[in-house]
């Protein structure tokens, strides 16, 4: 969809239709549709039109949408996952062999610009309506922040997945030809309004909400989207100021409680459905599984990860060395550093594979590993190895497993700790680094990180064990190796299947769809790609 046609006319989150910006005919005007002057008139109207901004975090999920967003997206790139030949346009992600007409890339494309402008019909509106309380008028104030927020965040997928050369909208329509046919941002444009929105809007944030609230924007949320920014970028100082903002209200190595962030006793109750929004929790994309009324509050995440055997579609995998990682790295060590016999939370929880205390939702009792994954094997086969994280379901959270009602996970406390270490590690704070990363390893029961490690180790630790075997599957493991600059080396060293089509100039990126330049064609496509 091109950025005209994703502007023009849209469906907010809440069920609202706005009429078009542009009614050129009269007679072509939707007597069932509401103009913005229409929609916009009471307090009640705040939170309806802030909805539809978080909505867009959710996408309908009429054809896995979710997954495909949040995986096929942030993860199939990685060292992390190889694929299941059957969906094309996922394939091709994962293979490098996406074009600038792929669908993939297209979506992601079409459902962040679909969110900026409900961010900005919210930023443009909500100040203009008739507010009495004092209530109502702080409302106001925040409302405006989070949709800032979102719009930031929204811009910052844009960064991340295609680069600088976008379109910026910071207005809703009013039906110009700059509007529809707009230039792509100059150089710096687009980390200017991300960095500015953030810092800018963190002060008019809440610090936190009441239970029934949670899962909207928060002060520590905008200073982690930020610090993750910064830290994309390589400006780890500045990166370094705003986890400090977080870490501050945080559990500490030394043992200190913090007021509003700590990492939970038990790892997996981040991803089962029924810990949602907790102390660990920084950012999650809300999910309930509920279908009554033409709802579909389900990402159908563990469908499309669980195995044949579960009746799922098997659609992605572990690497073997993600795999030989976590088996040679997440194993149980008592109170004098001795290994018990046992694999970590993590390890059980983030794979499926041939252990006795590995139970995905769906064996049976009595049933085991055998039973499901290595029946009636034949001499020498290996013993294959799935996706545990997200591959859950509680009975009655939603009416069929396939359904899942988990939320999403953006950013927890525990990738926090661990940039937060990194920042410290390079500049030469290495042993306090330690203690951070330590303070992870810990909860899982894992062996510390000795404290004679020098800087370099801790680094190479980081990006080859913790934050691949805490991190798996959300959204950050594409990103890192970016970041640090190792895309091309990791790919090929941890064997990515069909890396030789990997090229280090062009794959960093996605292509700007091929339907902009249809409407914009002097506009410049990212390297690499034809338009």
């Amino acid at each position: 969809m091109k950025v005209k046609d994703i502007l023009q006319c849209m469906v907010l989150g809440s069920g609202i239709l706005f009429s078009s910006c542009t009614d050129f005919l009269d007679e072509d005007k939707n007597p069932n549709a509401l103009s913005q002057s229409q929609f916009w008139q009471s307090e009640e109207d705040i939170m309806k039109g802030l909805t539809s901004v978080y909505a867009a975090l959710q996408p309908y999920n009429s054809w896995a949408e979710a997954y495909e967003r949040y995986l096929v997206v942030d993860e199939y790139r990685s060292d992390l996952i190889t694929f299941r030949d059957d969906v094309t346009s996922w394939m091709d992600v994962a293979s490098f062999t996406n074009e600038a007409t792929g669908s993939v890339s297209k979506s992601e494309w079409t459902y962040l610009y679909k969110g900026i402008n409900y961010a900005n019909q919210c930023i443009d509106n909500i100040p203009n309506i008739q507010v009495d309380s004092e209530d109502g008028k702080a409302l106001q104030k925040q409302a405006v922040a989070e949709a800032r927020f979102l719009r930031a965040y929204f811009y910052y997928r844009l960064y991340q997945n295609f680069g600088e050369k976008v379109p910026i909208y910071l207005h809703q329509l009013e039906g110009t030809q700059e509007e529809f046919y707009p230039e792509q941002a100059k150089a710096g444009e687009l980390v200017n309004l991300i960095e500015t929105e953030l810092s800018e809007i963190q002060n008019l944030l809440p610090e936190e909400y009441e239970t029934e609230e949670k899962g909207r924007a928060t002060r520590y949320m905008a200073a982690a989207v930020l610090g993750k920014f910064y830290m994309f970028r390589g400006e780890l100082a500045k990166a370094e100021a705003e986890f400090q903002k977080i870490i501050d209200q945080g559990d500490k190595p030394d043992g200190s409680k913090g007021r509003l962030f700590g990492l939970m006793e038990n790892w997996n109750e981040n991803f089962d459905g029924l810990h949602k929004n907790n102390k660990e929790s920084i950012f999650e994309v809300q999910f309930t599984g509920n279908r009554e009324g033409g709802h579909y509050e389900a990402n159908e995440f563990a469908v499309h990860l669980a195995p044949f055997a579960a009746n799922g579609y098997e659609e992605a995998y572990p690497t073997q060395w993600l795999f030989d990682t976590m088996m040679e790295n997440e194993k149980v060590v008592d109170g004098s550093g001795n290994e018990t016999g046992h694999y970590s939370a993590r390890a059980l929880y983030t794979l499926i594979f041939d252990d006795p205390e590995c139970r995905p939702f769906y064996y049976e009792e009595g049933k085991s590993y055998v039973d499901y994954h290595y029946v009636n094997p034949k001499p020498g086969d290996p013993k294959p190895f799935y996706w545990h994280k997200y591959v859950t379901w509680t009975e009655g959270k939603s009416s069929y497993w396939d359904e899942s009602f988990f939320n999403i996970q953006v950013i927890r406390y525990a990738d926090i700790l661990l940039l937060y270490a990194e920042c410290l590690n390079d500049r030469g704070m290495t042993n306090d680094a330690i203690k951070y990363i330590n303070m992870v390893r810990n909860r899982v029961k894992v062996k510390p990180l000795e404290s004679t490690m020098g800087r370099d180790e801790v680094l190479k630790h980081l990006q080859d064990v913790e934050r691949p075997c805490e991190l798996a599957l959300e959204g950050v493991r594409w990103y890192d190796l970016i970041r640090w600059g190792i895309v091309e080396k990791a790919l090929k060293d941890h064997e990515k299947p069909l890396v030789k089509n990997y090229v280090d100039s062009k794959h960093k990126l996605f292509p700007i769809p091929h339907s902009e330049f249809l409407v914009n064609p002097d506009w410049e496509q990212n390297p690499g790609f034809s338009k």
